[in-house]
């Protein structure tokens, strides 16, 4: 079936509608609307420029919260490996120290205390302390290391 119109078919194109001169140039001229409204267009002038403002501070903002974020979730991370370092250190440290409790025979030397065994001293002053401690130190660190004895292995 064919069918018969009176009007000539464009196959593949668009009609376009024109709009009026009249009408593109009435209202929608901004010259011609900053000449007749001039507080109006100012406001509006104004307006755009405060939009396009508060655009750029929400994504300064945006990012400066995003980076702080990501600063903040890798020092976590830090401080969480730092947590589980420490935990394994211990765990580490009271091993060692039953093993070599096992192993020596120290356990007779150690003898089980009560709180009313205990015996207070008085805090030594600081300075007396501290010449000593001075005067001292090279010479025990040097005695402390010829005394050690040498063991091979680990």
């Amino acid at each position: 079936m064919v069918s018969r119109t009176l009007y000539k078919q464009k196959v593949g194109q668009f009609q376009k509608k024109k709009l009026s001169k009249r009408l593109l140039n009435s209202n929608f001229s901004s010259k011609q609307f900053q000449r007749k409204f001039p507080i109006h267009a100012a406001l509006h002038i104004v307006l755009d420029g405060a939009l396009v403002g508060i655009l750029t501070i929400v994504t300064i903002i945006s990012s400066v919260a995003l980076h702080s974020q990501y600063l903040w979730t890798k020092s976590f991370t830090k401080l969480e490996t730092t947590r589980d370092l420490n935990r394994r250190i211990l765990e580490s440290t009271s091993i060692l120290e039953s093993y070599l409790l096992k192993n020596q025979k120290l356990s007779r030397y150690l003898v089980p205390t009560k709180a009313e065994d205990l015996i207070y001293v008085d805090r030594p002053k600081q300075e007396e302390t501290k010449k000593l401690f001075e005067m001292t130190f090279k010479g025990k660190l040097l005695e402390r290391i010829s005394s050690l004895p040498i063991k091979s292995g680990y």
